[in-house]
């Protein structure tokens, strides 16, 4: 079949893709795409060269899931057209588990089924040189396309066993990735985060007690959010009503802090329903433009 399939290892995406773009070891939870659409556009068209412009089958994303929900990142990149979210898992030290079975999975699959004859693999890893040496036993050309420096962070085996070797370079992840504040300055009425664990559990307060407690913390978050997360999260509760986890930790610990308490279930089933219908009701005053189409 007379078509290519895009392979992304996101691990390996965004750190060898920050260390391109920033010079530096960054933690994943401090980088973040500056638009998930627009990325993909900008892969699609380096890809859509080394694999001699033929049809894009599909995009498959390979990531690790942070905890019991997909982020929001996550949850917007399932939901492009042409795009499939596969996902491993999390150890306790934070590495990634099972991602790269499932991209040699997918490869041989392809191609033992003849649905591609390129793979376009954004990766570095040595255990994917056995799904480039099968795939190329059906005759599907494979290409390694590097995040950076190929000589710094692809295996030297994998790019002798790749049919070409390509790069990212840091320009390209400069205008597709960006940095995480890991502090924010706080205002002077802001009320410090206490872990919940260090939250003395009492009795009931009433609805109206949370929704007080609850309000200055949305308020924070929503004052704080770039307008391309605030379009994201936007766009993602018009689907789903599950917050994110990367909001939903704070909204939790927050609204705990102002209450002096751990909250009960209900309690943040409750919140978490306040803090949907807030980012549902900026809906009306956020312009959320149509972005680029990706190419299928």
């Amino acid at each position: 079949m007379d078509r290519y399939a895009i392979f992304v290892d996101a691990g390996y995406f965004f750190a060898a893709g920050a260390q391109a773009a920033f010079g530096d070891h960054t933690p994943r939870k401090q980088v973040t795409l500056k638009s998930s659409t627009a990325m993909l556009v900008a892969l699609c068209a380096k890809a859509s060269a080394i694999a001699d412009n033929l049809p894009l089958l599909r995009t498959y994303w390979y990531d690790a899931m942070p905890g019991p929900r997909l982020t929001l990142e996550q949850s917007e990149l399932a939901m492009l057209t042409g795009v499939k979210l596969r996902l491993g898992a999390l150890n306790s030290a934070g590495e990634q588990k099972g991602v790269d079975s499932l991209i040699v999975t997918d490869i041989i699959d392809l191609a033992r089924n003849r649905a591609i004859a390129n793979a376009v693999v954004v990766t570095g890893d040595e255990d994917l040189r056995i799904a480039v040496h099968v795939a190329q036993s059906f005759g599907v050309r494979v290409h390694i396309l590097a995040a950076g420096d190929p000589a710094k962070n692809v295996s030297p085996s994998l790019q002798m066993e790749a049919d070409s070797v390509d790069t990212l370079d840091g320009d390209w992840f400069s205008n597709h990735l960006k940095l995480i504040p890991t502090v924010r300055k706080a205002s002077a009425s802001a009320t410090p985060v206490v872990p919940v664990s260090h939250i003395p559990t009492t009795d009931k307060t009433t609805t109206e007690e949370i929704d007080t407690a609850v309000a200055p913390v949305i308020k924070e978050i929503l004052e704080n959010i770039a307008s391309e997360q605030l379009a994201q999260l936007i766009q993602h509760f018009s689907t789903q009503k599950i917050v994110p986890p990367e909001y939903d930790r704070c909204l939790v610990a927050k609204t705990s802090a102002n209450l002096g308490r751990r909250l009960s279930g209900d309690e943040m089933r409750h919140l978490r329903g306040l803090f949907v219908r807030a980012v549902k009701a900026r809906t009306a005053t956020t312009d959320l433009s149509i972005p680029p189409t990706i190419p299928v």
